[in-house]
């Protein structure tokens, strides 16, 4: 499923300016002497509207035991960062604009701070009383924001697969489309403790606005559930005649899908890398690029 991070990554879809900050926090004993410290990145990603020019602060901090404190630091030296990227100018608009006069880039006083560790009532109540002398309006956003995107979002895409193909095609496949915001419905994510696996996986046929099948010689010749499902997949698609199975090859012939499925071997499909005579690297940019472009296909 997706992270908290991810979520950072991906809410707004304006045009940003990244950047990391380095906090140094020091650790006192009693009598006020340092006697440790720890460094700790925070993510700042300065997201600008292209048609009004209004620039957003928006912070992602990881797990840490003092996040108001780092909170805290962070609005303190805003102004400090607004100075780093004055510089930095994007003006948004389209070819053939008339464009006249001085532009300028305005700051709201609105920060969304996406935080791991979950703030305490007292803590939030200091934050209040420090947003309100400082004049900013911040939005904390941290695991029960999480909790409640997963709980609210229908999954875009369910994959049909066969647990010997979950390492090496279906977990990299869910993780890569999840890290996009593109939920599926994908077992090890998808099922809780007490669930029914048949009606968890009907409603997740059912929901999806496409279904993905893993196409291997492992999936063709289990005659079990992924053969359940892909009979569930086809029976959608017959009843309300529409196109949603999008399938993915892998180590499979034209002839071996046709035996399976003769419709299925004429459905446009995608090939999945292998991985042999490849660096982790190039394995790793082929299998990005490919589900990019199965985020494309499903969410158009």
């Amino acid at each position: 499923m997706p992270t908290l991070l991810e979520y950072f990554n991906n809410d707004f879809k304006d045009l940003s300016l990244d950047t990391t900050i380095t906090f140094t926090v020091q650790h006192l004993d009693n009598e006020k002497n340092v006697v440790g410290q720890d460094n700790i990145e925070i993510k700042e990603r300065i997201r600008q509207n292209g048609d009004s020019s209004v620039r957003l602060f928006t912070y992602f901090i990881p797990a840490f035991k003092d996040t108001l404190g780092i909170i805290g630091s962070v609005m303190d030296q805003l102004d400090k960062q607004v100075k780093n990227v004055e510089g930095l100018v994007v003006i948004g608009g389209f070819s053939g604009d008339v464009q006249v006069g001085e532009h300028k880039s305005i700051y709201s006083n609105r920060i969304y701070f996406y935080t791991e560790t979950l703030l305490q009532p007292d803590e939030i109540r200091n934050l209040d009383k420090f947003c309100k002398e400082k004049g900013l309006f911040v939005s904390v956003r941290s695991t029960d924001y999480l909790k409640r995107k997963m709980d609210t979002e229908k999954p875009v895409a369910f994959i049909s697969h066969d647990s010997r193909d979950k390492e090496l095609i279906a977990k990299r496949l869910s993780r890569g489309l999840s890290s996009r915001l593109c939920f599926v419905w994908y077992d090890e994510y998808s099922l809780k403790i007490g669930d029914s696996l048949r009606e968890s996986i009907e409603e997740g046929i059912k929901d999806a606005k496409k279904c993905i099948l893993v196409l291997t010689k492992n999936y063709l010749s289990n005659p079990g559930w992924g053969k359940k499902e892909f009979n569930s997949i086809f029976t959608r698609e017959m009843i309300f005649n529409e196109r949603i199975v999008l399938p993915i090859w892998y180590g499979v012939t034209k002839e071996e899908v046709y035996d399976y499925s003769p419709s299925l071997a004429d459905t446009f499909a995608l090939t999945w890398p292998s991985p042999e005579n490849k660096t982790e690297d190039e394995y790793k940019t082929e299998v990005e690029q490919l589900i990019s472009k199965i985020h494309t296909a499903v969410t158009t």
